[in-house]
């Protein structure tokens, strides 16, 4: 009761201050007024505006007439002339219903214009005239969490400095969406040429800068538009964007190419459980190449486009795709996302979420299969203007990204880079990168191999990596601090295993890895196998190690081998003999219970009278404790 009599009030009000107002016209000036009034309610504008704008040369301060102009220009998307408008409606009439658009266009405008804190005090008196569960109170509330949200982030700035990557690489007049190799000497980025055609371009890095962009490959760009890529870590699988061709499902699908000596192969449609016949577009690979990310409008999602995940499975088939859910998503928009080379820290972009404006660019971290609450980026990474495309460096110490900047003609999107401040280095783990080739170690042939990397602690496969036909040639990633096992296996060769735990001083390693074939008196180190010192039991970390070496005898069932333990010189020589028997029987003792028959391996300590290096350092020393196989 009490609403509808303050409803009642407000008209009486309202009522009574336009007939006040039109009391002080002439007999002429009200039929101009009422005229201006008939034009509007049948929606001829134009003759509106003009009676409107008539009348208020001789009576300024009728609301109704400021409101209807501020409507009209607001159409016509003439914002000063809207401003003035809806500040005099504003001002004749705070408390009319009716006035509360006004105050909703000019929280935006004065949000736009990067005064949050005016954009708050309009938002709010439009929110108080609107129905609490009304969709436009929903918008409002919306609007003025990001105009708080943008006054606590612009008193708390985010220390970066921005610079262009120069005329070379901004040569278009709009680049936009880069994405580099794990070892950052490689930059494709999609560019728009002055015929409006989007295509992908390449350049590489020389210790002067960038070289001069060349068009990826003609078997890519094509007519149709080219664009929002993504490139595997070792940099010869890209996916990307294509439009309007004639083996899309829908507008814009997701296609694949793979790199083959210095040229791409033609790229194919990635298929129907990828694409729909909705919008696909702005992928994301993982380091390895096994999970996709990428953005849709397709049905099942939670807002207007959204977040999706696919994974490839072992017989190399994308499953079908997952949606991120409400963590990431929201009811509006989400897009570009970037998954970094650690595999578990996703950025992205969202206008569903409290921030400068427009889009704005979060992090969220991944724990085993949960997505955490997202992060702004905060400002000055973030502004009132759209924010969308940004790349992490593997190792965590540069952003690369779009910015549009006013221009002589319009707008320029160009390239950027910043270095991560510290406040957001802490939001993720960097990672490192082993890279090199693998070949024959009799004859240098070089050679396609698999690589397999575990995290030893979890005991998990976090990636898997091809070494490349031809060159032999590969790149791994792995994330710091954590303990790895890398495995590389060819058919008919021994299986190669090794140990890193990468920190931010340990520097890019270029590793050329030899496999010997496995042929009899082949010799090689169970680098992951590990004991407490002085003792025989397997540590937990080994069981991976000591299951490849299971599944390389049962993969190659005629072959014999020797458990070999070895020690170094510290302690007694007899209790390393013994040591070293024990440890060997260990090993030979889990190969027994893993199924493969005892005539087929045998276990013999050799204490330390066999060590690889002298043992006159610590380092020495740790490499002659060791465990090897030899085939008999």
């Amino acid at each position: 009761m009490m609403c509808r009599l303050f409803g009642l009030f407000l008209f009486l009000l309202i009522f009574g201050q336009t007939r006040a107002q039109e009391a002080t016209l002439s007999r002429r000036d009200r039929q101009v007024l009422e005229a201006a009034q008939a034009a509007w309610k049948e929606r001829k504008l134009e003759l509106a505006q003009n009676l409107y704008e008539q009348i208020l040369q001789k009576q300024p301060d009728i609301a109704e007439a400021h409101l209807h102009l501020g409507q009209i220009y607001e159409f016509q998307r003439q914002p000063a002339r809207t401003r003035f408008h809806y500040q005099r409606a504003a001002a004749l009439a705070p408390a009319s219903p009716e006035t509360a658009g006004a105050f909703q266009w000019l929280g935006r405008d004065t949000f736009q214009r990067e005064r949050y804190d005016s954009a708050d005090v309009y938002l709010n008196k439009a929110l108080a005239a609107y129905p609490e569960r009304s969709n436009l109170a929903l918008v409002t509330r919306k609007w003025i969490a990001s105009a708080r949200f943008a006054q606590k982030a612009i008193q708390h700035p985010v220390k970066i400095d921005k610079r262009s990557l120069g005329d070379t690489i901004n040569f278009l007049q709009a680049q936009f969406f880069p994405v580099l190799t794990a070892d950052n000497e490689t930059l494709i980025f999609t560019g728009l040429t002055p015929e409006r055609d989007e295509n992908m371009y390449i350049t590489h890095r020389t210790k002067s800068g960038w070289e001069v962009p060349e068009e990826i490959s003609k078997n890519i760009n094509s007519p149709n538009n080219e664009g929002t890529c993504t490139i595997s870590a070792d940099g010869r699988t890209l996916v990307f964007t294509a439009c309007n061709r004639p083996d899309t499902y829908g507008g814009c699908d997701l296609f694949f190419t793979k790199k083959e000596g210095e040229d791409w192969l033609a790229p194919q449609n990635m298929g129907d459980v990828i694409n729909s016949n909705h919008w696909e577009s702005q992928p994301s690979l993982s380091a390895d190449g096994s999970v996709l990310y990428f953005t849709s409008d397709r049905p099942g999602g939670v807002g207007k486009s959204d977040i999706w995940q696919s994974t490839l499975d072992s017989s190399g088939q994308w499953q079908m795709p997952r949606n991120l859910g409400k963590t990431i998503n929201t009811s509006d928009e989400e897009n570009a996302p970037f998954i970094h080379a650690n595999g578990h820290t996703l950025f992205y972009a969202s206008n569903g979420m409290p921030g400068m404006g427009g889009f704005d660019l979060f992090i969220s971290q991944r724990t085993d299969t949960i997505w955490n609450q997202p992060v702004n980026l905060g400002y000055p990474i973030n502004t009132v203007a759209d924010q969308v495309g940004m790349y992490i460096s593997s190792d965590g110490k540069t952003a690369y990204y779009t910015d549009d900047r006013p221009a002589s003609k319009g707008r320029r999107s160009m390239l950027y880079e910043f270095a991560i401040p510290d406040t957001l280095q802490q939001m993720f783990v960097p990672t490192n990168y082993i890279k090199g080739k693998v070949f024959d170690q009799r004859t240098n042939a070089p050679l396609e191999a698999s690589l397999e990397l575990y995290d030893l602690g979890s005991q998990k496969r976090v990636a898997t990596f091809t070494s490349q036909p031809g060159t032999g040639e590969y790149l791994a990633v792995l994330n710091q601090n954590s303990e790895h096992a890398l495995y590389v296996v060819r058919d008919g060769y021994l299986f190669k295993s090794m140990t890193f735990v990468p920190s931010d001083s340990m520097p890019a390693v270029r590793l050329d890895i030899p496999l010997e074939k496995a042929e009899k008196d082949r010799v090689e180190v169970l680098n992951n196998i590990f004991f407490a010192t002085g003792a025989y039991e397997l540590d937990d970390k080994s069981k991976v190690e000591l299951q490849k070496l299971v599944a390389f005898l049962k993969n190659n069932p005629t072959l014999f081998i020797e458990i070999a333990g070895h020690t170094d010189d510290v302690g007694g020589e007899k209790e390393n003999l013994e040591l070293s028997k024990q440890r060997a029987q260990s090993v030979a003792k889990y190969l027994a219970e893993s199924g493969i028959p005892s005539p087929r391996f045998s276990a013999t300590g050799y204490g330390e009278t066999k060590p690889k290096v002298p043992n006159t350092t610590e380092e020495n020393r740790r490499q002659n404790r060791r465990i090897e196989w030899r085939i008999k």
